[in-house]
């Protein structure tokens, strides 16, 4: 599984990075032979929001095919990949369900 990560507005320090690539690998689990993860981590700036919106968008290709995406916003950039996380698992298990019927 290739993970790709980027960062629009923000720079992607080592701790992040780990972070992110640990929350990914846990995918694998649940969906095996998953080709590529790509995680776009972004800095939204308003004038009306004193706080930040920080934005986490993951795309997820698997060897068959499918592509499932996720995207979440709020003002921690951890809160959002793990709300990102949650969704994509979510997705995982209502995919897996309709490949069984």
């Amino acid at each position: 599984m290739e993970i790709d990560i980027y960062g629009r507005n923000l720079n992607v320090n080592p701790k992040l990075r780990a972070y992110v690539e640990r929350k990914m690998e846990k995918l694998d689990r649940y969906m095996p032979d998953i080709q590529e993860v790509r995680v776009d981590l972004a800095v939204e700036n308003s004038r009306s929001d004193p706080e930040h919106t920080q934005i986490a968008q993951v795309t997820l290709r698997h060897s068959r095919g499918t592509i499932l995406r996720a995207e979440e916003r709020t003002s921690d950039l951890y809160a959002s990949v793990d709300g990102v996380v949650d969704k994509l698992y979510r997705q995982i298990e209502k995919y897996k369900g309709r490949r069984r019927r």
